[in-house]
């Protein structure tokens, strides 16, 4: 049993472990970075308040001795530029930051408490409403605890520097009697200790009611942190729901992009499959591509849709495949085909559907295939169905098969005139074809007044080449010329100017161009050529110095060969470039 690459526990590695933890920790500092954050700013308005206070003092306005007044507003302004000092050397994000926040706090309203009157010993609370913000039952109680502190100094100390009100000094001094006396009031004392007066009657009561006070706050936080949470999670939903529909889009896009990939590949793979089908048979070239474009034009008028026309034009690309498995020489034979011969070649229905059919999406192509060659009367092969037993995809195939066969060059027959091919569909009606589809074919036939839905014919393709090598010029144009399709000239002035000038002279379908040349450029050449004319182009390159074939495509060559060629290689190029680059 092999031993696990990293720890784990309970079902989960230490690696998620530690980065739960990383991430609750990095939670914790901004947490306390925010919460020291706003009690800063908050100290900073209350230093604000005192200072203006300080001033207005200064201008009488406040009846409290100048000296009392400097005499707290000093120290805390050293308490809270330390504070700030301190905070730009230790991050806020820091656990113990927050105590050393609210002891500077504290001591500075306590200054505050004792310098101004007794009556601002209500400012104690603040502290109190600034621990709310650390969500800490620690922290509410040390702040309390500071609290009850400052409230002892500060009734203590302005009660020392006379900084009282009548109500204190009444309760320290007497008592109210619930009886008159020749109409005064009868005052007696307390008692004899004032301290004691001043913690019973200023100081606990206080105490008390910042316990309350504490009480009432953290409910009404906790109402508002539930409710700022809930808003919170709104948006963040929102957020997450417009970056989600953001990734669905991209992935929505990714995914269409990928489709239209895999449906070029697809597209690309039935093609080929076509023109190796095709290759077989050179005079029946691009009858696989006719024939699918016949049916599409037939289920179009039949009133199909998009999609339907679509498929059906696939299956006419892929009618024949099954004609990959049938000999090549028996497919160009020019004479009749004995028996065994016609035997073989109606196999191959049979042979394409068991090609086509595990494409489970086209299921219907394997079986239109198969069916191509069935008559509507039953006498056809290789089932023998008949009327609408036979899929109406097939169906369409045998009209659009059966007319490309009389209007294409066979090997042993060259393509019919119009009138005959319209006649054969005519009889055929009812017997080999669906009347139905044939009357559509009919259709066709009489709107194509210059009969162009036929295989077209090329007498003479012009071939130029380019390349300073007399000897292998002259070796290419012998082996071309033997084919009575091909015209052929030589270019031997190899320079741009001279082979640009053979153009304005001539209208040429393919160049093979020399590229490796001692006096001129051929790769110049050969974008000059590309840049103006929208011509193939076949170089050739010296054996020894093909080194790497990828720049043969980089450049755009439509194919290449080497000095040392053979006349059946250079045909087939030649042929292949011509079909493809003309559709025939």
């Amino acid at each position: 049993m092999t031993q696990p690459n990293h720890f784990e526990r309970g079902g989960r590695n230490m690696k998620d472990i530690m980065h739960e933890r990383e991430n609750i920790d990095k939670y914790i500092e901004d947490k306390e970075y925010i919460a020291n954050t706003y009690v800063m700013r908050c100290f900073l308005i209350s230093m604000i308040v005192y200072f203006v206070a300080f001033l207005l003092n200064a201008f009488d306005i406040f009846i409290i001795d100048k000296s009392i007044m400097l005499m707290g507003f000093i120290p805390s302004i050293f308490i809270y530029l330390t504070m700030l000092l301190i905070t730009k050397k230790v991050s806020l994000s820091s656990g113990k930051m927050k105590y050393f926040i609210l002891f500077s706090i504290v001591s500075v309203f306590t200054l505050i408490g004792v310098t101004i009157t007794y009556h601002v010993v209500i400012i104690a609370v603040l502290p109190i409403l600034y621990a709310i913000l650390y969500s800490s039952k620690k922290v509410m109680w040390y702040v309390y605890g500071l609290t009850v502190v400052s409230t002892i100094i500060i009734v203590y100390a302005g009660y020392y520097y006379g900084l009282c009100d009548a109500n204190m000094a009444l309760l320290t001094t007497t008592k109210l009697d619930n009886y008159l006396l020749d109409g005064y009031f009868t005052i007696t004392a307390v008692n004899d200790n004032t301290l004691a007066t001043l913690m019973l009657y200023f100081v606990i009561p206080r105490c008390l009611i910042y316990i309350a006070f504490m009480a009432v706050c953290s409910n009404i936080y906790r109402i508002v942190k539930a409710g700022l949470e809930k808003a919170e999670r709104v948006i963040k939903m929102e957020v997450f729901q417009k970056e989600l529909k953001n990734k669905v889009d991209e992935k929505t896009v990714e995914l269409r992009q990928q489709q239209k990939k895999l449906k070029e590949a697809y597209w690309q793979t039935v093609t080929a499959l076509s023109e190796a089908v095709d290759a077989k048979d050179r005079y029946t070239s691009g009858h696989s591509r006719r024939v699918a474009e016949y049916s599409r034009v037939i289920a179009k008028r039949m009133g199909k849709s998009v999609l339907e026309q679509e498929m059906i034009y696939r299956a006419g690309l892929l009618h024949d495949v099954g004609k990959i498995r049938i000999p090549i020489d028996i497919i160009n034979k020019p004479g009749k085909l004995t028996d065994e011969e016609y035997d073989l070649i109606k196999i191959h229905p049979v042979t394409g559907y068991h090609i086509l059919k595990d494409i489970s999406e086209h299921y219907d192509m394997a079986t239109a295939a198969k069916y191509h060659h069935e008559r509507y009367d039953g006498k056809g092969y290789p089932n023998g169905l008949q009327g609408e037993n036979i899929p109406e995809m097939a169906r369409i195939l045998a009209v659009a098969d059966s007319y490309d066969a009389m209007t294409s060059n066979r090997s042993y027959r060259k393509w019919l005139p119009q009138s005959v091919v319209r006649s054969e569909i005519e009889k055929g009606k009812g017997t080999q074809f669906d009347p139905e589809i044939a009357d559509i074919m009919l259709q066709i036939i009489d709107e194509d007044k210059e009969y162009t839905l036929r295989q077209i014919e090329r007498t003479e393709y012009k071939i130029l080449i380019v390349g300073e090598d007399l000897e292998c010029n002259q070796r290419l144009k012998d082996i071309l010329q033997k084919e009575s399709s091909y015209e052929v000239i030589m270019q031997n002035i190899v320079n741009v100017e001279a082979v640009l000038e053979t153009f304005e002279e001539h209208s040429f379908e393919v160049i093979i161009l020399e590229v490796q040349m001692d006096k001129g450029n051929g790769w110049e050449i050969f974008q000059a050529i590309k840049d103006k004319y929208d011509i193939p182009i076949i170089v050739m390159a010296d054996d020894e110095k093909l080194k790497n074939t990828k720049e043969f495509k980089e450049f755009g060559c439509d194919d290449y060969i080497t000095r040392s060629f053979s006349s059946l290689m250079l045909n087939e190029i030649i042929y292949n470039v011509i079909k493809k680059s003309y559709q025939l």
